[in-house]
């Protein structure tokens, strides 16, 4: 099993594992996410919907235009190549649906900290036996930060248009991004010096398989497989007022003693369209405890906030405007250094939502996670 996994996250990395060359860039691979406006081109209607998302998460081709996951890959003293993904399959009721969006574009920095870019992308959906590919080009300006020892961020306003497909009609989107990355090269002297602690204090994002059920309901079960996870995403997706939760796609991990470690996660989702606003918030809360080796066992409580615009269809009270579902949460893992500055784990984990009446049934959710995550000091 640790070899499995190793090999696995190395392999997931390896596109970006060159040694960054002197210059303007280095190797990283990175998070994003925040506010973006779609907007169907040549319409003339005010039919534009407003999107925040923590990280991003893939609905493309249909909204976002942008992947949540990037890599920044050093060719010339002031150029970098950086490619961007965010994929998901999606099974319900018979219906698979299979999200891609794929990005490539050149960033070229302007002075030490400014950056200008520009590239093509590419978005693929599968649904009901229908499938498409459609075509893009981006450009971006960004301004990069120190953020902490081992760790970068990035503000940047981004662009994306993309032409008419045979199912899919041309849009624009308009982008507000801020990103996380770390190095992926540097070997053991990019990585958190150890403590006494079987923990490093770091944050992380994740994705995986996850499988929900609602317990009683003869519908049947939802699978969904996705790099970055969608976490609360449903809730604001194409699939209109289905509020259902899966892991955080977010965490962080702070020592609490030599074994013991208090892990946080979120993540946020909003959507906002002709007059209708969707929002929720997944939050959760565990101790993680290291039994032996990189293996650890976890258990903790969840929190799934909905606010929505009442009538809307969310709630079973259209009077209605947010709910909150509490639930719990246990998960057994291995945890293991990947590369660079970046750790990895690999992890089965269940959640339990509560019924509530304005949402329906209770459901449970296992999930098999791979994480990675990056030193926060």
């Amino acid at each position: 099993m640790q070899r499995v996994t190793v090999i696995l996250g190395l392999a997931l990395l390896a596109v970006t594992s060159a040694q960054a060359q002197r210059g303007s860039w280095q190797s990283e691979i990175g998070i994003q996410g925040g506010f973006s406006r779609f907007k169907p081109s040549g319409s003339g209607a005010k039919d534009h919907v407003d999107l925040f998302d923590v990280p991003s998460f893939s609905l493309s081709p249909l909204n976002h235009s942008y992947g949540g996951i990037f890599a920044i890959i050093p060719w010339r003293d002031k150029i970098a190549i950086e490619p961007t993904l965010s994929s998901a399959e999606l099974s319900a009721g018979g219906t698979t649906f299979s999200l891609a969006t794929l990005g490539v574009r050149a960033d070229y920095a302007l002075t030490p900290k400014i950056y200008a870019a520009a590239g093509g992308t590419l978005g693929y959906v599968d649904a009901g036996g229908q499938h498409e590919s459609q075509l893009g080009i981006q450009a971006a300006v960004g301004y990069r930060l120190h953020l902490a020892s081992g760790m970068n961020g990035r503000v940047e306003a981004n662009w994306q248009t993309t032409k008419k497909a045979n199912l899919i009609g041309p849009a624009n989107v308009y982008s507000l991004l801020f990103g996380v990355s770390a190095r992926a090269s540097g070997g053991a002297t990019a990585r958190p010096a150890r403590s006494t602690s079987a923990w490093d204090r770091v944050i992380g994002v994740q994705g995986g398989y996850s499988h929900i059920h609602a317990i009683g309901s003869g519908a049947g079960d939802i699978t969904i497989l996705s790099f970055p996870g969608w976490g609360g995403g449903l809730t604001t997706s194409i699939l209109g007022p289905v509020v259902l939760s899966v892991a955080p796609t977010m965490f962080a991990i702070f020592p609490a003693g030599r074994k013991l470690a208090v892990e946080p996660g979120i993540d946020i989702h909003r959507i906002q369209s002709q007059g209708t606003t969707a929002f929720t918030a997944n939050i959760s809360a565990r101790l993680d405890y290291a039994v032996s080796g990189g293996w650890y066992a976890a258990a903790g409580g969840n929190l799934v906030y909905t606010k929505a615009t009442p009538g809307s269809g969310y709630f079973n009270d259209p009077a209605k405007g947010s709910v909150s579902q509490p639930g719990l949460n246990v998960a057994w893992g291995y945890h293991f250094h990947l590369a660079g500055a970046f750790g990895g784990r690999v992890e089965a984990n269940y959640v339990m939502l509560k019924q509530n009446k304005d949402l329906g049934l209770a459901t449970n959710t296992f999930g098999l996670m791979f994480g990675a995550t990056m030193p926060l000091r």
